[in-house]
């Protein structure tokens, strides 16, 4: 592994605030944890150069300008602009010369903070821009602040409980539509759901689907990923598996025949596609799941 590396020119008004913490035992094992928060008005020289460092960083432009180097590419930073980074990768981030650059900070760690971060990477970029502004996201940077003033035994659940709002928040907007719409389906993929959850016993393939709502299916696949998370294949096969773990606990048909009830006419190839998404077979998940019947009959 590569040393921890950092320049920095530290040159902020009197005003702002740093805070410095030093996690639990209890807190690294268990929560997401706050390891430095802040507020910064930045001005010229300001700059942060680094890699190595065990930490994602979130920072949120509240007024002014500044710029990120992440990745091999140039970002600039304007109000409402939030990015989202991993601190091992090389990063270069810095004020403008003629604008002071006005943020919120943290640097976090622990739980499931890559898994949030691999995700929100999904987007393509570091750096997500919220259109109605980033008051929430100011907000919880803000409270994080508060609470580190005044530690007590709260600080570390109630910053894991932030952490995870904020993160919860960055997804959200890396993910909204992009146009007008918002984040309301457009009609033909609410009509594609529904015909999805009505007949997803039955054979259904892109073709048909494409045919059936008059678009291509480039612009189907792509389309239908924006806005729900899956492909079209993906979501038909998460209802087929969701209806089955159904009838593994309130029936008693065999494996063949729910196999068959869900749309895949193979035994085998079902009882694959169920364990690599409930990382057991449907014996299993029946023997782990199912009531007594006289349990299930109270």
């Amino acid at each position: 592994m590569k040393p921890y590396s950092e320049r920095a020119a530290h040159a902020w008004t009197e005003d702002s605030v740093r805070i410095i913490a030093t996690p639990s035992v209890t807190a690294k094992s268990t929560f997401y944890y706050v390891q430095e928060v802040g507020w910064f008005r930045t001005r010229p020289p300001y700059f942060t150069e680094r890699e190595n460092l065990n930490s994602y960083l979130v920072v949120c432009t509240l007024a002014g300008k500044g710029y990120l180097h992440y990745k091999g590419k140039w970002y600039t930073l304007g109000a409402n602009q939030v990015f989202f980074i991993d601190c091992m990768e090389y990063q270069f981030y810095k004020t403008d010369e003629h604008e002071l650059w006005e943020m919120v900070w943290v640097h976090f760690n622990g739980s499931g903070s890559r898994g949030y971060y691999e995700q929100f990477m999904k987007n393509g970029s570091p750096v997500v821009t919220f259109e109605k502004g980033c008051d929430t996201v100011a907000s919880i940077i803000r409270q994080l602040i508060d609470i580190h003033r005044q530690k007590d035994v709260r600080t570390e659940p109630l910053s894991s409980f932030l952490l995870v709002h904020l993160l919860t928040e960055l997804l959200l907007a890396a993910n909204a539509p992009s146009h007008s719409a918002g984040l309301f389906l457009p009609s033909y993929l609410e009509q594609i759901l529904r015909d999805l959850d009505k007949r997803f016993h039955e054979k259904i393939s892109l073709d048909q689907l494409a045919k059936r709502h008059a678009v291509s299916k480039f612009h189907l696949v792509r389309e239908f990923k924006k806005y729900t998370g899956f492909t079209p294949n993906e979501y038909l096969i998460n209802r087929r598996i969701t209806y089955a773990k159904e009838l593994l606990i309130y029936s008693d048909l065999t494996v063949s025949a729910i196999a068959s009830r869900v749309g895949i006419d193979n035994v085998s190839h079902f009882i694959n596609l169920f364990k690599d998404r409930v990382e057991m077979t449907p014996l299993a998940f029946r023997k782990k799941w199912q009531r007594p019947r006289q349990e299930a009959d109270r």
